[in-house]
């Protein structure tokens, strides 16, 4: 029976009380849907590792009277809790479990309250009939907040039957995010170097999705925020961005106060870089790198962050405002590197040079620092050639405006790319596969140009030597409807900037995709994310997190019988490939403990396979391959739009009212 037709029966609800009536230490944890049936309960459900925890730790059977029988699968005791006595339960015995009852999956820790569905209804209905007593009239505006409650809680469910649907075929969003997390956030590492196995602990491959208020918890396993990445004893920040709101920034994230010396490069003009330069602490400095070329931009999102243990190199999609780091559907890739050894003088790693190559076209005002690390240093482009970037495990695709001739016409924008994927080596399967287009901003685009970008994104060859050729091109975009039911509403459009000129383009017609995202809880969380990839199946060739949107501007245009490359704009990517690497420790500028190194099978060679979160192939079958899970927030193969559905475009009039009841424009 699929899970998509069994009754839910109850709920394991985390427990957060220790045996004592303290708070309970350990890991968070999901709360776990309990069908009528057989379930499984085990380490995929834990948010962090833990092989205390055996993959099928418990079997529970629901029964006729909505209590649960538990059988210990593993070879670790459980503890139940119930009616004030504590019973510990060992491998391969049994247990009844009833409503209110609280399971410890391990003696003393991973605590989780059974709570049987009935009781649930018949607790919702008694506080009903309270409300109902009260014979409040409902305001149009009440109205309105509840049609959007009552959307949410459809959300919720939708989610809850994928989270179940993927449970039962052993390959649950939980547990994809849970594998995710084992090479993670220094924070969530802390806890649990002990029991990570030496191949998750060596691939510092952290590409995350960003927190989304307002989700179900669920949605926001492994996610970051601002504060999650901006942590420890910084000593030097470059903060690189579009929009800078100085007052959020600094609420946001306080310990941006104390780093001593902070260089924002930055795109704003006007009445908000008057407010910028009014609001800065007084040790910052601003900078607007130069825009030779009218309606350039500078567009980069990028961090880099100084430790007297190393570099963090962040590259996300989200403006320095609350609502990209709240709101919106959002991606973030960062890594840590050490210094290099006093005596390295090597500069022949491609993400050393890619990197040093964008900040010296910046040009910002050099300025002299002591850093108790390096002594008196110059902060310019060079100086970010004193760290070790041999273990990085992406590519930087970076786009700087010019007129780009010869050699420097390969070093930017999709010519870039074109040249990174040429030295690249793909499996058959990626011959002919299609592309995907993800981006929240679509420039003035004709036919001429797409093909000239999809000869780029189509580069490579497969591992029998044939060229991969050119690929289908999609473009996965938010509709109008997608836009008004989201949990901005219409306001989420205003970040959706393309008027109807560019976007009602006949020939654009045969790309429109949905961006449909429920297998992480984003459909109504509007991206800003953007992203490019070439995939087959739940397979990705490579996969592309970048600033770009789709334009001329950002990507650069082909001109003089293609002999130069025209860019307006800056941006910044990090393009994720199979790749073999020599496994090394793990390094953090932020975690002090390093009690699980020499646990590692050091120097062992890695071969890396990307594929989706939904994928369901054999781990097992290669041993010598690590699958690499990478959270691409939107359905692949992508759904194409449907007769009624509209591509969005912000400068339209749209009468249906939202989930708030407001139209677009809201003024006017």
């Amino acid at each position: 029976m699929s899970s998509s037709s069994r009754v839910r029966v109850g709920t394991l609800v985390p427990f957060a009380e220790g045996k004592s009536g303290s708070p309970n230490a350990s890991p968070p944890m999901p709360s776990i849907p309990i069908l009528e049936g057989s379930n499984v309960v085990g380490r995929s459900n834990l948010v962090a590792v833990d092989k205390r925890v055996s993959r099928k730790h418990l079997s529970l059977r629901t029964l006729p009277d909505g209590s649960v029988e538990v059988v210990v699968e593993g070879p670790n005791p459980i503890v139940v809790r119930s009616e004030g006595q504590r019973r510990k339960v060992c491998a391969q015995q049994k247990a009844k479990v009833m409503h209110d009852d609280v399971l410890e999956l391990i003696p003393g820790e991973y605590f989780m309250k059974y709570v049987n569905t009935s009781d649930e209804r018949k607790s919702s209905t008694s506080v009903e009939s309270h409300d109902l007593k009260k014979g409040k009239r409902h305001s149009e505006e009440d109205s309105v907040a509840a049609k959007r409650n009552r959307q949410v809680m459809e959300d919720e469910a939708l989610a809850r039957t994928l989270q179940e649907s993927f449970a039962e075929e052993s390959t649950s969003v939980t547990e994809v995010l849970s594998s995710l997390d084992s090479v993670g956030s220094s924070e969530r590492n802390k806890e649990r170097t002990d029991s990570v196995g030496p191949l998750k602990d060596v691939l510092p491959l952290t590409f995350r999705l960003m927190r989304v208020q307002g989700l179900p918890s669920w949605t926001n396993t492994s996610t970051v925020t601002i504060q999650d990445v901006i942590q420890g004893e910084v000593l030097l920040a470059v903060l690189s961005n579009y929009m800078v709101d100085m007052d959020w920034l600094l609420t946001a994230c306080p310990s941006l106060r104390k780093v001593p010396h902070v260089l924002v490069l930055h795109g704003e003009d006007g009445a908000s870089l008057e407010h910028l330069k009014k609001t800065k602490p007084a040790n910052w400095i601003l900078h607007k790198p130069p825009l030779p070329i009218s309606f350039g931009t500078h567009h980069s999102k990028a961090m880099l962050l100084v430790y007297p243990q190393g570099i963090r190199v962040v590259v996300h999609t989200a403006n320095l405002i609350h609502v990209d780091w709240n709101n919106k559907s959002q991606g973030l890739w960062t890594q840590d590197f050490p210094w290099k050894e006093a005596n390295d003088m090597s500069t022949n790693i491609g993400f050393e040079n890619d990197l040093v190559d964008y900040l010296r076209a910046l040009k910002w005002p050099e300025f002299r620092v002591n850093l108790p690390v390096a002594g008196d240093v110059n902060i310019n482009a060079a100086f970010f050639r004193k760290f070790d970037y041999s273990s990085s495990t992406v590519r930087l695709i970076g786009s700087v405006p010019g007129y780009h001739v010869g050699p420097n016409m390969k070093k930017w924008g999709h010519m870039k790319l074109r040249s990174v994927l040429e030295e690249c080596v793909f499996e058959k399967q990626f011959c002919k596969s299609p592309l995907i287009y993800q981006f929240s901003s679509l420039g003035s685009l004709d036919e001429k140009w797409m093909s000239e970008f999809a000869c780029s994104l189509s580069a490579g060859k497969a591992d029998d030597g044939s060229q991969l050729g050119i690929g289908k091109p999609l473009i996965v975009w938010p509709t109008v409807e997608d836009v008004r039911c989201s949990i901005e509403g219409y306001a989420a459009g205003s970040c959706i900037p393309s008027p109807q000129k560019n976007v009602e383009k006949d020939f654009l017609r045969k790309y429109w995709s949905r961006w449909k995202a429920d297998h992480v809880g984003r459909c109504r969380a509007m991206p800003h994310i953007k992203t490019f990839t070439r995939y087959n199946g739940q397979n990705i060739a490579w996969f592309l997190l970048t600033s770009s949107n789709l334009s001329k501007a950002a990507w650069g245009a082909l001109q003089k019988n293609n002999s130069q490359l025209m860019i307006r704009s800056y941006e910044l990517g990090v393009l994720f490939l199979p790749k073999t690497l020599q496994s090394v420790p793990q390094f953090s500028c932020t975690e002090k403990s390093r009690s699980n190194l020499d646990k590692l099978a050091l120097g062992k060679n890695i071969k890396t396979k990307l594929v989706t979160l939904c994928w369901k192939g054999d781990e097992e079958k290669d041993p010598s391959a690590e699958v690499v899970r990478l959270p691409v927030p939107y359905q692949l193969p992508p759904q194409l739009y449907g007769p009624e559905d509209v591509p969005w475009s912000w400068d339209r009039r749209y009468t249906k009212k939202d989930v708030y009841g407001s139209v677009w424009p809201r003024h006017g």
